[in-house]
């Protein structure tokens, strides 16, 4: 696993961001970081370590795309999806009104199910 410590901007409602100091790790367009409450956890000193849990954001809007068990499912996640042009999307609003949304759509909720999302 390579995440790094880095400052990432996540969205924490549908129009809002805020930026995050954890460790993640950049698959374009696409992150892979620690969740949000564990690294709070950890910074005030209520958590000695990470799980195992890795959560999924795209990369230009922030949205959550998913919270998975391992990074390895992670992983298998973001490479099954990470060439769809749908992603170069900059807002969420773009990103339910292109072409290929219902199918992107219906290809991201199997890949949750078979992945263990949360």
């Amino acid at each position: 696993m390579s995440l790094t410590m880095q400052s990432i901007q996540l969205a924490t409602d549908q129009h809002s961001r805020m930026f995050f100091t954890m460790p993640a790790e950049h698959i374009y367009p696409f992150i892979i970081h620690r969740t949000i409450d564990e690294t709070r956890e950890k910074e005030n000193g209520q958590r000695a370590r990470y799980s195992k849990k890795l959560c999924i954001s795209h990369l230009l809007t922030g949205a959550l795309l998913g919270t998975f068990a391992s990074y390895g499912d992670a992983c298998q996640v973001v490479h099954a999806i990470k060439d769809e042009p749908i992603w170069l999307m900059p807002t969420t609003d773009l990103l339910g009104v292109h072409p290929d949304w219902e199918r992107v759509a219906s290809n991201v909720r199997d890949l949750k199910d078979r992945y263990g999302c949360w």
